[in-house]
C-alpha cells in the first residue's frame, strides 16, 4: 500500500503530516511512502532525509495524488487537487468538516474516503490518536519556553 502526502499551503499550515521519524514506523508496517519533492524544505528537512528513511520523492503533487492509496495531510487539500484524486482513495487529516461541508461533500461524491482526525473521540482507547491534546500540549510548552 502506498501512503502519500503533498506540500501544505505554507501560508496556512507550516506543519507536515509525514516526518522522517514517522517513515521508519510506516516502513515497519510494509507501507511505501511517496512525497512530493521539496516536501519539508520550509522546515529545514531535505529530501535526502526522507529518502534515507525509505521514502520515494516524486516530481510533483499530481504524481503523488495519482499514485497513493492513502493521502495524509494536516489540512484539507485545495479544490484544484480534488480532480487528481481517484475513486476509492483515503484522505486522512484535520479536515475541519464543519467549515468545509461543501468540499467534503464533493470528495464523498467522488468516492473518496475521508477521516477527519479532530473528530476522533477523546477517550482512553483512542488517546494515541488524539491530535487535539497533543497539539495543545505543544502549544503550552512553546508558551512556557
Amino acid at each position: 500500500m502506498k501512503l502519500g502526502s503533498i506540500k501544505e499551503e505554507i501560508e496556512i499550515e507550516q506543519r507536515i503530516a509525514v516526518t522522517p521519524e514517522l517513515i521508519k514506523k510506516y516502513k515497519s508496517l510494509d507501507l511505501n511512502i511517496i512525497l512530493s519533492k521539496g516536501y519539508g524544505e520550509h522546515l529545514g528537512i531535505s529530501d535526502q532525509e526522507f529518502i534515507k528513511e525509505g521514502a520515494e520523492m516524486l516530481d510533483n503533487d499530481e504524481k503523488v495524488l495519482s499514485n497513493a492509496d492513502v493521502i495524509l495531510q494536516m489540512n484539507l487539500i485545495n479544490e484544484e487537487n480534488f480532480e487528481k484524486l481517484k475513486k476509492g482513495q483515503i484522505l486522512i487529516g484535520v479536515l475541519d468538516p464543519f467549515s468545509n461541508k461543501e468540499k467534503i461533500k464533493k470528495l464523498i461524491d467522488k468516492n473518496i474516503n475521508c477521516f477527519s482526525l479532530e473528530l476522533l473521540p477523546r477517550i482512553t482507547r483512542a488517546q494515541s490518536m488524539d491530535i487535539l491534546s497533543s497539539q495543545a500540549n505543544l502549544a503550552g510548552y512553546k508558551a512556557v519556553v
